[in-house]
């Protein structure tokens, strides 16, 4: 991103019930505007404008990793990657009180958007817009022992969206003729329950249910040598969702879940279609999950306090990347396998002595193939790792609160190694972040303010940030050696 990152804030709360929120980040401009003429009503307006321009210098394959791992990928240079982002939001917000123990609440926007890519066969151009909204409703009775929170809601949004592409020439110049030309719209409506039931002081049981259609269609304008790509993808699908917690003392609570997932296919992989340029990909199918979860969270003192959880999923039509002969230098996705993962998630506080917090987190995760079918890497893979899965990942900080609002913390993030493709022939090695920040908060009159400033890397580690599994090799995304972030907060 070019440019500096900048960060403002100012609010204010009048006696009339009138609150302004305006914030600035390098080209994001954003203002929100709220409005509570009464104690039952209360609406939020929000507008969002970004411009947001990104050299993408692509992933490096291994040699160019150890010769150096600030190189940009020769197809970055020889055809101007880049994408270019312009885009404005406007919405609404808000509450409707209804009783003491009922109110709805909504959500209505909209997005308009610009959008440019290249890449090394097309530069793409889209223009975007997607409205939406969102309606709940929330019910709590009781009667004596038995609580009751009953909440029911839809969400209803869309995109339609232009786009036309030219041949990347080199360096972003485009050619005169259309690789394609299309119009797509995508729907989708979701109607949910869910129910939370108080069984006296120690038991709460939760109850939920979701059903989901996703309608995407594509009308193509170009007609290449005839052949009229126009169609349709529509998926379907319920879910549902139970739990129970059980607190036997104050300070602890039992909990376990079960659970559906439901992951239809993006937009852009339904459009990377490897049959033609422009159309859907035909073969894509949702991926699917199921999972549960279980766990204990609490106390052991008044500055000890805990959360341990154990999870295990499955799931099926894992996707994968892969390329093809005839367009080597285009990405396309597809239906792999199915998996199996299962962990370790747990996080600690700790209140040592006054003003000093220590937090800390770790997560373990075994995440396997049981099944897998792909069209790019041939063998049996059945026990292999997942891709871009480190096993252990640990996150710890000391903060000190200083005399005169003055804090000062230090922490760490570390990753083990991780899986590059699916062969778990390569991989990246672990590696671990020195990080650390300071803060000066003060206050003149009604004006609250606080200078922040934050440090990453501070080591300058050299270090893979990120894998992805392109057969090409263009695997490695090197991460920043130091960062540094600064910034100020005023409120009146």
């Amino acid at each position: 991103v070019l440019g500096v990152p900048f960060y403002a804030a100012v609010s204010r709360t009048g006696g009339d019930g009138y609150r302004v929120h305006t914030r600035f980040y390098g080209d994001n401009a954003y203002a929100r505007f709220t409005l509570k003429p009464s104690s039952r009503v209360q609406l939020n307006t929000v507008l969002l404008g970004t411009a947001y321009f990104n050299q993408n210098p692509e992933g490096l394959n291994l040699d160019q990793v150890l010769q150096d791992p600030r190189l940009p990928n020769p197809d970055a240079l020889t055809y101007n990657e880049f994408q270019k982002t312009k885009r404005f939001t406007g919405g609404v917000t808000g509450t409707v009180t209804i009783s003491e123990r009922q109110r709805a609440s909504f959500t209505f926007y909209t997005r308009q958007m610009q959008y440019i890519e290249s890449v090394p066969s097309s530069v793409s151009h889209q223009d975007l817009t997607a409205p939406g909204g969102s309606a709940q409703y929330d019910l709590e009775t009781s009667r004596g022992w038995l609580k009751n929170h009953f909440t029911a809601g839809f969400d209803l949004d869309g995109q339609y969206m232009s786009e036309y592409l030219r041949p990347n020439l080199g360096n972003a110049v485009e050619g005169d003729s259309l690789l394609a030309n299309q119009g797509v719209t995508e729907s989708r409506s979701a109607a949910y329950l869910t129910d939370r039931i108080g069984l006296g002081s120690k038991f709460i049981v939760l109850l939920g249910a979701r059903a989901d259609h996703i309608s995407n269609r594509l009308t193509d304008h170009l007609k290449t040598d005839g052949v009229d790509l126009s169609g349709e993808r529509i998926f379907n699908r319920a879910t549902g969702r139970v739990g129970v917690s059980y607190t036997p003392e104050s300070h602890v609570t039992l909990y376990t879940s079960w659970g559906q997932g439901f992951l239809p296919p993006s937009t852009e992989e339904l459009g990377s279609n490897p049959d033609a340029f422009g159309g859907f990909n035909r073969h894509l199918k949702p991926a699917t999950s199921w999972g549960v979860e279980g766990g204990a969270r609490g106390s052991l003192s008044q500055c000890f306090f805990y959360d341990v959880a154990f999870f295990h999923s499955e799931t099926k039509n894992d996707f994968e990347r892969y390329r093809i002969d005839a367009r080597p230098l285009e990405t396309f996705y597809g239906n792999a396998g199915q998996s199996s993962r299962y962990g370790l998630e747990t996080e600690l506080r700790w209140l040592p002595v006054n003003h000093v917090t220590l937090t800390g987190a770790y997560t373990y995760s075994h995440f396997t193939y049981t099944k897998y079918d792909s069209l790019t890497y041939p063998g049996n893979l059945v026990g292999n790792w997942l891709p871009n899965s480190p096993a252990q990942q640990l996150f710890a900080d000391a903060a000190f609160e200083l005399p005169h609002q003055l804090i000062v913390g230090v922490g760490t993030m570390a990753y083990s190694k991780a899986y590059i493709d699916p062969t778990n022939a390569t991989w990246i090695d672990g590696y671990a972040l020195l990080n650390a920040r300071i803060s000066k908060g003060w206050r003149i009159g009604r004006t609250n303010a606080t200078l922040f400033l934050a440090g990453r890397n501070l080591t300058a580690k050299q270090y893979i940030a990120f894998t992805e599994p392109d057969p090409d090799g263009n695997s490695y995304q090197p991460g920043p050696t130091r960062e540094v972030f600064g910034g100020m907060r005023l409120s009146f």
